[in-house]
């Protein structure tokens, strides 16, 4: 074998493993992370007021005065008031719920991810390796045809090339080439290999000590501002022999992901393997800790896993479990002809049969194992033996719902007032196939222009995951060019990859405030009650992952610029309350911070309250039979080194 054989031979093997992606595929994971990215923007936009508006406590014009990092750029910056914002979450929205229909699907995925990236640079004080992962999943999905299947295009896509004429042309199960054809692209390695890279870096990065004694999940379970009330439990009542082996447990789960997800061969086998491993794994991690959408995105990506043999095992046994329906329709009912086209089209498994019936007889009819129904169990038999339709149980059954029976009674004993009301009664136009709008030469520039931005993406990637993880030895690293990293930082697709690496931060803390209203009262504006400033019998805090990351950014030194933003919103406590007693004359923030319980112990140790601001409201003179305000503490610095 010649060495130009050897190289084509090394090109098909791995261009048939790694580069190509079945449609079905990436309908799924549209859809998926489609309705991730809606319930991430629901959740950032139940916390617009506080943290994303003029009135929160980073306003616009002051993080355009001092930016939060050196390239950033943000949409939601255009806005301003808690209107305007609200405006502008919904427009997010609404983007992302038509990507997930799949409806426009190119122009919309952009369109998200514009949205997601805009999200994280309007409050980078927040972002965690979660954010990072929404931002590369949403963007290598831009240049995926995610549309392809499971969306509102494929189904206009194959209504017009394709229509039965006849009751006898729906069996005919027209299937176009590109239903079921693999796509083949740099792009669809690119989205695998980057998932690998999480966990290859994840693993590599724990170097450090606790992870070589099993101590890290001991620790994590005791930052009271992260976790769920699971964790108190789990921290409470499991052994700490337990603990460690979880946390060597976890470390082995990380390297199996790593392999599996990168195996050439047997991918039937490891590929699941791989996606039972990561939801078992993000599952856990996300009942037991509030990290925002790390979680949750990375079950979702695993969905990109599924290879073509995995789905045909699906409808396969989908067609042996509830395949084999007869259908007849009436002849010569329009009404009949295009609930058969519904049908045809929605079953892809081949599990429905069609046949003509009497024009005089039931508009559709169902019979399977031997037994013949209409109307409403008709529908029934019909739904189950379409995909998933045996999920939909009260969609399957109707019944229960006051319109499902409506639909039914209508469509069996009103279908020619519908088709009357319609002009179905008419004969169709022919069927016409549309040109493409763009023009070839436009089309073909395109191309070449996405595989370009493509082939700089990954040249930024490649630098980003050289210069930011830490086990890279110091002969690889490098002072990356301005291009790069504007690059990296406008899109915010950084590849430093290592939660709790080397070791876990042991340090737990919170953003306390001491406030005093002008009548008299303690009060924290955070949370509406007395403050607390010990964090010594803390059983979780439930905070929110945005709030509990702006608590813990916002003391570092180098936020010290965003200091006065958070005064302001403190001393406007009392307009947003609406009370007049609720106005601040004096307030003192604290990070109020302990050090984690070494393992075999349960009480934290070494507590202390650092203060962060300090504020008295000038010429202030205290109501007759109210406290006098105290002295102002000193500000210091709150960052300390393990």
């Amino acid at each position: 074998m010649t060495l130009r054989e050897r190289c084509a031979f090394l090109s098909r093997w791995f261009i048939g493993r790694y580069c190509h992606a079945d449609p079905r595929t990436l309908g799924l994971a549209r859809i998926v992370i489609g309705m991730l990215l809606c319930a991430d923007t629901l959740r950032h936009w139940a916390a617009a007021g506080r943290y994303y508006s003029d009135v929160g406590v980073l306003s616009n014009r002051q993080l355009l005065a001092h930016p939060s990092s050196d390239f950033n750029f943000s949409v939601f910056n255009a806005f301003s008031t808690p209107a305007e914002v609200n405006v502008a979450f919904g427009c997010a929205l609404a983007c992302q719920v038509c990507f997930t229909l799949g409806w426009h699907t190119r122009v919309f995925a952009v369109l998200a991810c514009v949205w997601v990236t805009s999200l994280d640079n309007r409050l980078v004080l927040v972002e965690n390796g979660g954010y990072v992962v929404v931002n590369l999943l949403t963007l290598w999905l831009a240049f995926l045809p995610t549309g392809s299947r499971f969306g509102i295009d494929a189904w206009q896509r194959g209504s017009r090339e394709h229509r039965a004429d006849s009751i006898g042309e729906l069996d005919e199960r027209h299937r176009p080439e590109w239903l079921d054809a693999p796509h083949v692209s740099l792009a669809s390695f690119l989205v695998v290999l980057n998932l690998g890279v999480i966990y290859t870096f994840n693993v590599v990065n724990k170097y450090g000590e606790t992870w070589r004694t099993g101590a890290t999940i001991h620790y994590v379970l005791h930052l009271d501002r992260m976790v769920t009330g699971l964790a108190v439990f789990l921290r409470e009542h499991v052994p700490y022999r337990l603990l460690q082996g979880a946390t060597w447990l976890t470390l082995v789960t990380e390297a199996l992901l790593a392999v599996t997800i990168f195996w050439p061969t047997h991918r039937r086998i490891a590929r699941p393997l791989a996606i039972g491993l990561m939801f078992a794994l993000h599952a856990t991690l996300g009942i037991v800790m509030r990290l925002g959408p790390f979680s949750w995105f990375m079950i979702g990506w695993s969905t990109l896993l599924l290879q073509r043999t995995h789905w045909d095992a699906l409808e396969t046994a989908h067609r042996q479990r509830f395949g084999g329906v007869s259908v007849t329709l009436a002849a010569n009912r329009p009404l009949a002809l295009r609930l058969g086209r519904v049908l045809a089209r929605l079953d892809r498994t081949g599990s429905l049969n069609f046949a003509e019936g009497p024009s005089d007889g039931p508009l559709i009819e169902a019979e399977w194992h031997g037994q013949r129904s209409c109307d409403r169990e008709a529908y029934r038999v019909i739904v189950r033996a379409l995909p998933l339709g045996f999920m939909l149980g009260p969609i399957a059954h109707f019944g229960t719902l006051g319109l499902g029976s409506f639909l039914l009674r209508a469509l069996a004993h009103r279908s020619s007032a519908i088709e009357r009301f319609f002009g179905w009664e008419h004969s169709e136009t022919p069927l016409r196939r549309t040109q493409s709008f763009w023009p070839k030469p436009l089309r073909t520039g395109l191309r070449y222009g996405r595989e370009g931005l493509l082939a700089l993406l990954v040249f930024c990637s490649t630098s980003a995951l050289l210069h930011d993880n830490k086990s890279i030895p110091p002969l690889l690293q490098h002072k990356q060019l301005k291009a790069v990293r504007a690059t990296l930082g406008y899109l915010r697709i950084f590849q430093g990859w290592g939660m709790f690496a080397p070791n876990p931060v042991r340090e737990d803390g919170v953003i306390a405030v001491d406030g005093y209203t002008i009548d008299g009262r303690r009060v924290d504006p955070f949370t509406g009650q007395a403050p607390d400033l010990d964090l010594s019998d803390a059983r979780g805090l439930g905070l929110g992952q945005i709030e509990q990351d702006y608590f813990n950014r916002i003391r570092l030194d180098r936020n010290r610029v965003y200091h006065p933003a958070l005064s302001e919103y403190l001393q406007a406590w009392h307009r947003r309350t609406g009370a007049p007693e609720d106005e601040l004359v004096a307030f003192d923030v604290f990070w109020v911070r302990d050090r984690c319980p070494e393992p075999f112990e349960k009480q934290p140790r070494e507590p202390e309250n650092v203060c962060l601001i300090s504020w008295r409201k000038s010429h202030h003179r205290a109501r007759p039979g109210t406290p006098a305000l105290p002295a102002r503490c000193k500000e210091t610095s709150a960052e300390k080194k393990d």
